[in-house]
């Protein structure tokens, strides 16, 4: 059953909020963003520009951090298709792999590259760059992501429209090996044509991609039906690895930066909520599988995206909620929020300068640092600060703003940020 919080407990928790991390260290964080179109890297605090008068988006690093995948519009292309480069931090050098790219994403445990190009999946292995840059491995995909071992991946079909009807979309576990032998391509799992949740129900047409949880026993995704309805309602879904479980969780929009896995536990984070515009009826939830479920946004307010601290923390970007208006101006800004789902205390953190808000936290875990984006929807900077504190200082000036669709903001689009191996 849904809890709902009154805005009292703002006021009521204003104190400190700590807890125990590790030791901070920004030293070995690297950061990939765009600036005036092309991409640029940050590391051990020194900048340096890796493209020049190109249209550059959604830079993705490697598991190892050696790697950069990102996405270019060629100017002379009427159709604006993206092509798909990766740049070598080694060899310092760009590679094109492939043009008309719907998504990218690196393997979990080795430097090789998926992509999805007009439903084919292909992958680009680096260390064969030198012969070929990419290599077929199936058809028919509507997304996908990579299985956590990186054997292959959990693939979606899209539903077609038959004269008798809607078919359904399917999930396939893909071997990494099947080089296109439809033989070696697994069912697991056939969505219902029709999702319901409560007195909303919405057609199975397609899915986003897939986020598992930290047991790797449950599965995350959203369903959404046609182009133009799904830009208002949506159907956040999980299902267990085995393919034998399914449940519908409730009604979103199908943005897949706001629904995430809490770090150790079975507990999934997600903005519940319909309608395209993001200001307004949308609510951080938090499921806990199989049954709990409980909302934390308090009334008056609406959530976005959100970052998980640990399995009892959580920071939010949050904004008063409001009617749309055609001018941006007297759209309200968001700030940062802790939120405790344990105690359910909930705390300001941040204070932005007048006309600026604060978008799209990000736990940098090993290096005990929280990263947001401070805008005022023409500018934007990269802040960086402790994840308790709400004190955070410039790390980057001035990167480009990222994709925004009625206020839903796509950050990833201008930047990543990688802390691990280097």
């Amino acid at each position: 059953m849904k809890k709902s919080l009154s805005f009292l407990l703002i006021i009521l928790f204003m104190a400190p909020w700590t807890f125990q991390t590790a030791k901070a260290d920004n030293q070995n964080i690297k950061a990939a963003f765009i600036r005036n179109g092309d991409l640029w890297i940050k590391i051990n605090n020194q900048e340096k520009q890796v493209t020049k008068a190109k249209q550059v988006s959604t830079p993705k690093w490697s598991y190892d951090g050696k790697w950069l995948a990102y996405s270019v519009i060629d100017e002379d292309d009427s159709l604006g298709n993206p092509e798909v480069w990766i740049y070598s931090l080694v060899k310092k050098r760009n590679y094109h792999i492939t043009g008309d790219t719907d998504r990218y994403e690196w393997a979990p445990d080795q430097n090789m590259l998926a992509a999805l190009s007009q439903g084919v999946l292909n992958i680009t292995d680096t260390s064969k760059l030198d012969n070929h840059r990419f290599e077929n491995v199936t058809t028919g995909v509507n997304n996908f992501a990579w299985l956590p071992d990186g054997s292959g991946f959990l693939a979606s079909s899209t539903a077609d429209a038959l004269p008798d009807g809607w078919t359904n979309p399917i999930l396939y576990i893909v071997p990494l090996d099947t080089k296109m032998d439809q033989k070696k391509v697994k069912r697991l799992f056939t969505i219902p044509s029709k999702l319901e949740k409560g007195p909303i129900d919405i057609l199975s047409i397609g899915t986003t991609t897939f986020k598992w949880s930290a047991d790797k026993k449950w599965i995350a995704f959203v369903v959404s039906p046609t182009a133009s309805w799904s830009a208002d309602s949506d159907m956040l879904c999980v299902l267990s690895s085995d393919g034998k479980t399914f449940d519908v969780i409730d009604e979103m929009l199908a943005n897949s930066n706001w629904f995430k896995w809490a770090p150790n536990k079975n507990l999934l984070g997600y903005i519940e909520g319909s309608g395209r515009i993001a200001l307004m009826n949308k609510q951080l939830n938090i499921k806990e599988l199989p049954a709990l479920q409980t909302a934390f946004t308090p009334h008056g307010y609406a959530d976005r995206a959100f970052t998980w601290i640990n399995d009892k923390n959580i920071v939010v970007s949050r904004v008063q909620e409001s009617e749309w208006s055609n001018d941006e101006k007297k759209r309200p800004l968001p700030v940062l929020f802790h939120v405790n789902i344990q105690n359910q205390e909930q705390t300001k953190l941040t204070t932005p300068p007048a006309s600026w808000g604060d978008f799209s936290p990000k736990y940098i875990g090993n290096a005990d640092l929280l990263s947001w984006i401070r805008s005022d929807r023409e500018k934007a900077n990269v802040m960086l600060g402790r994840p308790g504190s709400g004190q955070g200082n410039v790390w980057i000036k001035n990167i480009d703003i990222g994709s925004d669709f009625y206020e839903q903001w796509y950050w990833q689009t201008v930047i990543a940020i990688y802390h691990g191996q280097s």
